[in-house]
């Protein structure tokens, strides 16, 4: 009888168990750069051997294979190397890596993945609750709750994610916003004091976000129609700061300008080609723009989220206001559209939210004034018996007939 050829070194083997199934073993290389033996299991042999295959490829390509005595620690360094740093937006990444780096790792790094059990991160999150509030609380659960949802995909033994199962409680804190005296005073400061005016004018009546104000081109508006459209939003990445799509397709959309909007943009317009024109003959230094943007800096360079951040953090102090973020400046423009009685489609549809929850719950706060006038008309109308009397005398008679 013939013997039986050996596999190569580093093929794995595929062998069958007791239960029926199939088992394939290859030794793949670890995140922390160790080498482990990795199993796979299937109901047929091809099915077994594709997995194999599939983890002897991630092996040559030098891609780490996690396994299941993998700690916390060791998966939260892959997850965020190989799943969200090449996938998701860098905000996303600098989110969940401080997430892990100051909570998750310290707390929770040296435990077995596969071992996590629900009584014990309930406990550790109501620890995180207690010491850095409910809020931190609830944005670390939902950066573990991703991490976990990830390592099911893996194969490495991760059956359930305990982290939706662990709930905590916070408050939602919407934000405040301006009522129009005081939208008014910003926009009037904003005219005297900066160029970047009508910026704040396009936040102001259509509520567009930051990052979508400094992603503006011109090829993206047209002012002889009253068009605007909104398509890119200025990020910082790790390839630096640049123009990337939104998130959302609803976040696309077109928008007609408002007329005050007009003067202002073509003004811009013209001071960014004196500005050119100026730096040119004076021997400065400046930025051709390729992508031609709106919003751009006495130098040429698109204009970036944190300084139009800190210019209307100046307006605000220079007029007196209550304190306020570009989010809640976007967000008095859906109030005052409530309060004057736009439809919450229309709203959601300015704003372009992909829920029109997010609208009524978020953005579209009543005012006091609504409130006061409510209450007001309820106790006029209680204040009258003989209208009550002669309702009633209506009703009595309708019912009769």
């Amino acid at each position: 009888m013939p013997r039986r050829k050996r596999n190569p070194n580093g093929s794995g083997t595929v062998t069958k168990r007791a239960d029926g199934r199939y088992q394939a073993a290859v030794y793949v290389p670890q995140p922390d750069g160790t080498v482990k033996r990795k199993f796979a299991y299937g109901r047929t042999y091809d099915e077994c051997d594709s997995k194999r295959r599939d983890m002897i490829d991630r092996a040559n390509g030098g891609i780490p294979t996690p396994t299941r005595d993998m700690t916390l620690g060791q998966w939260f360094d892959y997850w965020l190397e190989v799943i969200v740093k090449p996938n998701l937006a860098h905000n996303s990444y600098r989110t969940y890596e401080a997430a892990v780096r100051l909570h998750l790792r310290p707390r929770l790094g040296s435990k077995v993945m596969v071992k996590l059990g629900v009584k014990e991160l309930r406990g550790v999150i109501q620890r995180l609750a207690e010491d850095e509030g409910a809020k931190t609380a609830k944005r670390v659960l939902r950066a573990l709750s991703a991490a976990l949802t990830a390592a099911m995909v893996e194969d490495i033994g991760v059956t359930r994610n305990v982290a939706k199962l662990v709930h905590v409680r916070a408050t939602t804190d919407s934000g405040k916003s301006w009522d129009a005296v005081s939208v008014l005073r910003f926009l009037a400061t904003a005219r005297r004091r900066t160029p970047y005016y009508p910026a704040f004018l396009v936040v102001c009546l259509l509520g567009l976000r930051r990052a979508e104000v400094c992603g503006l081109r011109w090829e993206d508006i047209d002012l002889d129609n009253r068009i605007i459209l909104v398509e890119k939003q200025r990020q910082r990445t790790s390839a630096g700061t640049v123009d990337v799509d939104l998130k959302t397709e609803t976040s696309k959309a077109a928008l007609p300008l408002p007329a005050q909007c007009i003067a202002p943009l073509r003004w811009a317009r013209l001071r960014t080609a004196w500005l050119r024109e100026r730096a040119i003959s004076r021997g400065r230094p400046w930025f051709d723009d390729p992508d031609g943007h709106v919003f751009v800096t006495r130098t040429g360079r698109p204009l970036q989220a944190a300084h139009f951040y800190l210019v209307m953090q100046r307006i605000i102090e220079a007029e007196g206001l209550d304190k306020m973020n570009p989010k809640g400046l976007r967000k008095s423009c859906g109030t005052l559209l409530v309060h004057l009685r736009v439809h919450p489609r229309v709203v959601k549809a300015i704003l372009r939210h992909s829920r029109i929850a997010t609208t009524m719950d978020i953005y579209a706060e009543a005012l006091d004034p609504d409130v006061i006038e409510a209450v007001a008309q309820l106790d006029r109308l209680l204040r009258q018996p003989a209208r009550i009397r002669e309702l009633e005398v209506a009703h009595s008679v309708s019912e009769a007939a």
